[in-house]
């Protein structure tokens, strides 16, 4: 049976506001930093903040989940619009593309998303 796009995109979406309203609702006590680097070394890694994300998006507070972890929004976004792009142009040009830049490019665009997301945490504590 194939999905529909709308319809992958919808049960996507759902399952996202499901985890991010659960989240928000939780009223537990939580310990000062769920990261084990953070907690080991004090210096945070690129995916500190996704909780905290989470629980603004399930509160609506687009601004403060990305005051915490643009990367976790970016990460959502990307979760709920996976079935719009695997049919998009850009998907298209990407199966295009020669093998060898299919490999790369990806390999370049995490490495390049997470030193960002590194450096967002590390001035987001005050370290840099």
């Amino acid at each position: 049976m194939v999905t529909s796009r709308p319809l992958a995109a919808a049960s996507r979406s759902a399952v996202l506001v499901a985890v991010v309203v659960g989240l928000a609702a939780l009223r537990v006590p939580r310990p000062p930093t769920l990261c084990l680097l953070r907690e080991a070394t004090g210096i945070p890694c690129p995916m500190c903040g996704f909780t905290t994300a989470a629980v603004h998006l399930g509160h609506a507070d687009l601004a403060g989940a990305a005051g915490a972890s643009p990367l976790a929004v970016v990460v959502c976004a990307g979760f709920v619009l996976t079935p719009f792009i695997r049919r998009s142009r850009a998907a298209t040009f990407w199966r295009e593309l020669p093998n060898r830049w299919r490999q790369l490019l990806p390999v370049f665009a995490i490495v390049a998303i997470l030193a960002f997301a590194e450096i967002w945490q590390l001035q987001r504590f005050g370290i840099i």
